[in-house]
């Protein structure tokens, strides 16, 4: 899940990501994950080295922002998408307008945990109900999408197909989370118009 996630950031080419991949890599964690990811990103090879990389920045990770609590780290993330987001604390929701005046609700979870402890933030769509006749044509996407996957969630007690992403928290920028929500948003409502032909995820 965290190596998915670190391959999401190279793809999005999140540039607000790469001091905190640094100290990753520096933690000597997901080393290989991390330097791959700092490429993608940057368009530069160092491998492992840290000392390159940080001399690459031309600053140290002790000058670099520090990480945004969660509730500023969405009230900017909603202004970058000209929306107003919902909810507290750990869970938010923003509703975006999409082409042909559709909408899609994405939602957002901070302080979840990958098995080795590290931190995520889990961005994610419903979709709609998950037919198994469908498993197949939804599920073979993943395949070809540059980030995020389709998966199935138990939704008030009913399997629904949604479309999800976890990235790590200490990488999460306002820039890099409204890229994310755009993300699921559109390809979470192409699946819904697909499966359902209505609006109202």
């Amino acid at each position: 899940m965290v190596r998915a996630a670190l391959q999401s950031l190279g793809e999005l080419r999140a540039q607000e990501a790469v001091a905190p991949l640094v100290d990753l890599l520096e933690s000597g964690k997901l080393t290989l994950d991390a330097a791959q990811a700092l490429t993608m990103i940057t368009g530069q090879y160092f491998g492992a080295d840290v000392g390159k990389w940080r001399h690459w920045m031309g600053t140290s990770a002790a000058e670099m922002p520090g990480r945004l609590p969660p509730e500023q780290c969405i009230r900017q993330t909603a202004e970058r998408l000209g929306v107003v987001a919902s909810g507290s604390g750990k869970a938010y929701r923003f509703k975006l307008s999409l082409r042909g005046g559709r909408t899609q609700t994405v939602a957002v979870y901070f302080g979840r945990r990958s098995p080795d402890g590290e931190e995520l933030v889990t961005i994610y769509s419903e979709c709609g109900p998950a037919n198994a006749k469908f498993y197949e044509a939804v599920l073979r996407n993943n395949m070809a999408i540059p980030s995020g996957a389709f998966a199935i969630r138990d939704v008030d007690g009913k399997p629904q197909f949604v479309m999800v992403s976890n990235l790590l928290a200490e990488s999460v920028t306002p820039n890099v989370l409204a890229k994310c929500i755009e993300n699921i948003a559109a390809r979470a409502d192409m699946v819904e118009k697909s499966l359902t032909k209505q609006d109202k995820r």
